[in-house]
């Protein structure tokens, strides 16, 4: 049986009266910020009553609000020779008692550089898994076969790279000590999240947010070239802080992007990265559509469990129309590894490459 045939028979398992209230309350027609236009006018006026109102429903807006006197402090460790470029590791203080770790990576030479920023799924040692560094031999190989090791893959092509930490995810936010939320350390941090008027989304972006002030207020970086790219969690991440901070100029999420809720009525993303009320903005292509004019490539693993490729070419055709509408298709490419749940090396660095050469003129 097929991936989508199996999906189709899942949703059949529902009964009449659970299908006809789903289909009630995500009704298309309830999403106020859907877009529906065809210019880049069109685009460029729908963007401008959406992201706000992204920012809003994600609780980013309160975030600002209570922190906007905050200044990111960082602390830096020694710096390492690893003969093609350098590694320190450092924390960075994102809100007053939240420290978030991450390691740097920089080429030879003075700069300025591009900058790549590498958030982190669900790996509690992401940051390390980033940066190259195993535990043991089982993780070298997984960080080997999986192409995981995107900072090292960043700083070897000229980037200075940092891989942070994701809060919630590596041991930076509040762990589930009860074991009351599945012994999740990320479910506990959305719980005290939504409690408290943020969402876990809203943190983690805005720690993104206080790495891009730290890089390029005090770091030899090229400000026209800021790359995001992030698989599973990170590129829900990713999606996110570029949808919210037009600084990001090409994004690539990997085995992220798909529907919010699949026609079989399966919710592919972990509670950590819901939206309360998400489907009274829009779907996931709308808060993508946010990220247009601007570079985006979106990978899928074609074997990936979590993501039907039906459902993913759903929702790539929607958002294609918006980056068409802005005039900018060519910007945006969708493309398949045939593989599973993972990163892909061999798709990413050509697109980034092209983006690259036209942004340079």
């Amino acid at each position: 049986m097929s991936a989508a045939a199996g999906a189709e028979q899942a949703f059949r398992a529902y009964s009449a009266d659970v299908r006809a209230y789903l289909d009630r309350i995500y009704d298309e027609s309830l999403r106020e910020y859907a877009f529906h236009g065809s210019t880049a006018d069109d685009v460029a006026e729908w963007q401008r009553r959406a992201r706000p109102a992204l920012r809003r429903l994600i609780g980013l807006e309160a975030m600002d609000a209570a922190l906007g006197r905050h200044r990111p402090s960082v602390e830096l460790g020694e710096e390492e020779d690893l003969g093609a470029y350098t590694r320190r590791h450092g924390r960075l203080l994102v809100e007053p008692n939240v420290w978030i770790p991450f390691w740097l990576l920089a080429p030879r030479g003075r700069g300025p550089f591009p900058l790549a920023l590498t958030p982190h799924g669900h790996d509690s040692r992401g940051h390390d898994t980033s940066a190259g560094i195993a535990a043991d031999e089982a993780h070298a190989a997984i960080i080997r076969e999986e192409d995981r090791d995107v900072a090292v893959q960043a700083v070897r092509r000229g980037f200075l790279a940092i891989a942070p930490a994701t809060r919630g995810i590596s041991a930076d936010g509040v762990p589930d000590i009860h074991g009351w939320h599945g012994n999740r350390d990320c479910h506990s941090q959305f719980v005290h999240c939504l409690l408290a008027g943020r969402t876990a989304i809203a943190e983690r972006v805005w720690d993104m947010g206080r790495f891009l002030d730290w890089a390029l207020a005090e770091l030899p970086v090229d400000r026209r070239f800021v790359l995001m790219l992030g698989n599973s969690g990170g590129g829900m991440i990713t999606t996110y802080a570029a949808a919210c901070d037009e600084r990001i100029g090409t994004t690539i999420p990997s085995c992220s992007f798909s529907l919010y809720v699949r026609p079989d009525g399966k919710v592919s993303h972990c509670t950590c990265n819901t939206v309360p009320g998400i489907l009274r903005f829009g779907e996931f292509y709308d808060v993508a559509g946010l990220i247009s004019p601007r570079h985006l490539l979106l990978v899928t693993g074609r074997h990936d469990p979590l993501h039907v490729p039906a459902h993913v070419d759903m929702a790539v055709a929607r958002l294609r129309r918006i980056y068409e509408a802005a005039g900018a298709g060519e910007r945006f490419e969708h493309r398949y590894g045939e593989a599973g749940h993972r990163f892909y090396a061999d798709l990413m660095w050509p697109f980034v490459d092209r983006a690259m050469a036209e942004l340079k003129g």
